[in-house]
């Protein structure tokens, strides 16, 4: 797909500035320039990201005090607290971060799942009957439950109180909860927006720390050290896809160095059968090897062993769980391919794709369970906001994914007329459709996309942060960059464009090509992923190139190995 470079323009003065009082290297100052670290201050805790210095008090979170104080007086009262999380990375992480910390307290603490396909999203009538029935009388929803107004007061009817612990965008109407704890609050002066339910999670269990310590609780004992927590944290911040800025970035940078050396029975297995090396973990195989491990338990309807796994101090119960999620995952992955073969065939027979600004997608059978994967590989190969349906009876359960510049949750609710519910942020939704509305959401859908992008949107963009000369690479340029780790999403990995590069040699393999260029009197190596048929790099060939800065260790050696993102002729 054609794609558009645009170099990105930072202040001058500003990266002087940066580079002389932080003595970093000019090229460090322009990229934390253009993520947006215009000021020292600013700079500085972006480098340090302390746990001490660098994290806000949880206080400042809306609804913080109510819900620390009500878990308080639970564990004061001894009564049964249930922790209710959603079947994703993110609620599954968050409900074993609560439920660990609750009962490493004393707490008496149970916790609940819904079956993807049977329950569905969020908190549901009979699972609260179920609760009540046990005798639970503090519910703690994580990851969810800022939709279910008529589930909250439910609850309030049989004398459950619910503490609402949600990252999501609010409705209209807020559910009668005894706490809500979500930084979207209006009346929220949490200065950081952009928490996982993982991190809302953790940001709770500081709350309830420092007001069990008001209360005495701890005695002549030392209180639990929390940093312990960041592993699982970590887990659900970076596979959740949130922005790895501010409080996030904090809270992964330190929670790598935890998952890394972490002796949680759930994370060695889980390290174990996704066949990752001991030591140090990076925020690419959390997102790539260990994240979809955990989702795919949710997706697979399987959510309560994450939970499990991850609350379990038995290294034998651990590994037999993680060997069914890595099951799941393969299980997953073959769904994942079939539907979206089915989806893509459906993507070719329509004619008009090239004039269409939206791809909305349905079809009977399909499991819910893949269809955001396969939502975000559509945006990925068509750069078009994306909606995939799955129907059963007559019912649809739909995932959404966005590009730049086409707020997703506004978009739907434009349609909302067309749907049973809806719900997420600005680049994924989900929502719930009857079949004989699809055709007309789908005209609606595509007239807001149409609305709200230009033709131009449709073409992916690919921000570069500076032009290099071959002769500025090496390695310790390498190990400056990597002080601006971990990279993800709000903190992407430095791209960089070079012009005017020979191609020495090619050499194709199964999944790519790797290539010595030349320029001047300096050689690299480089690699792509993924060649597209027009690939122009052939020897001989002068081409401009955009990529990312990597090292390429082998045999004990380190060498400089560029990774291609995208190429074309020089003029």
């Amino acid at each position: 797909m054609q794609k558009r470079w645009v170099l990105r323009e930072a202040d001058e003065s500003v990266v002087s500035l940066l580079s002389e009082q932080l003595k970093i290297p000019p090229l460090v100052a322009r990229i934390l320039a253009l993520r947006g670290l215009n000021d020292l201050d600013s700079a500085r805790r972006y480098l340090s990201s302390s746990l001490r210095s660098d994290l806000p008090s949880p206080f400042l979170i809306a609804g913080m005090e109510q819900a620390a104080g009500r878990l308080v007086r639970a564990l004061e009262r001894k009564e049964l607290i249930c922790v209710w999380g959603d079947y994703d990375v993110d609620g599954t992480t968050g409900t074993a971060v609560l439920v660990s910390f609750l009962r490493e307290v004393g707490g008496e603490v149970i916790y609940y799942i819904p079956h993807r396909i049977d329950e569905g999203y969020g908190l549901n009538p009979e699972g609260l009957k179920q609760l009540s029935s046990q005798g639970v009388r503090l519910v703690v929803s994580v990851d969810c439950g800022i939709s279910n107004y008529e589930e909250v007061e439910l609850a309030r009817s049989m004398g459950i109180d619910v503490v609402i612990v949600d990252h999501h965008e609010l409705p209209p109407n807020l559910p009668p909860a005894f706490a809500i704890t979500n930084p979207h609050r209006p009346d929220c002066s949490f200065p950081d927006k952009g928490l996982s339910g993982a991190g809302l999670a953790f940001y709770l269990i500081i709350g309830l720390r420092a007001k069990l310590r008001e209360a005495g609780w701890f005695g002549a004992s030392e209180s639990p050290d929390i940093r312990r927590y960041l592993d699982i944290v970590t887990l659900g911040t970076i596979a959740d896809m949130v922005p790895l800025t501010g409080v996030n970035r904090v809270l992964a940078r330190r929670g790598l160095t935890e998952l890394g050396g972490s002796t949680r029975p759930g994370v060695v297995a889980l390290k174990q059968v996704a066949r990752l090396p001991p030591g140090e973990i990076s925020a690419g195989q959390v997102g790539f090897q260990l994240g979809p491990r955990i989702n795919a338990a949710g997706r697979m309807d399987a959510g309560l062993k994450v939970v499990e796994m991850l609350t379990t101090e038995s290294q034998e119960v651990a590994l037999r769980i993680a060997q069914e999620l890595d099951e799941h995952n393969r299980e997953r992955q073959a769904m994942e391919a079939q539907v979206l073969a089915e989806a893509l065939s459906q993507v070719d027979a329509d004619p008009l794709l090239k004039e269409r600004y939206s791809i909305v997608l349905g079809r009977e059978g399909w499991h819910p369970g893949v269809l955001g994967i396969v939502a975000s590989r559509i945006v990925e190969r068509f750069h078009r906001p994306t909606v995939v349906i799955a129907f059963s009876q007559g019912a649809g359960k739909g995932s959404a994914r966005s590009i730049r510049g086409f707020h997703m949750v506004e978009g739907l609710r434009c349609c909302a007329d067309f749907l049973e519910k809806f719900g997420g942020h600005e680049y994924a939704g989900g929502l719930s459709i009857k079949q004989e509305k699809f055709p007309s959401f789908l005209t609606r859908f595509e007239e807001i996309a149409r609305n709200s992008l230009a033709a131009e949107d449709l073409i992916p963009v690919l921000e570069v942060d500076a032009e290099l000369e071959f002769s500025e690479i090496g390695l310790s340029l390498i190990r400056h960059i990597e002080t601006l780790k971990p990279f993800g999403i709000g903190n992407p990995e430095p791209l960089f464009v070079t012009k005017a590069v020979e191609v020495s040699e090619r050499r194709d393999f199964s999944g790519g090509s790797r290539l010595r260029l030349r320029q001047g009197g300096k050689s690299l190596g480089a690699v792509v992923f993924g060649l597209e048929k027009d690939f122009p790099a052939s020897p001989g060939a002068n081409i401009d190139l955009v990529y990312r800065l990597t090292e390429n260790e082998w045999n004990g050696s380190s060498a400089v190995e560029l990774r291609i993102i995208d190429c074309r002729l020089a003029p």
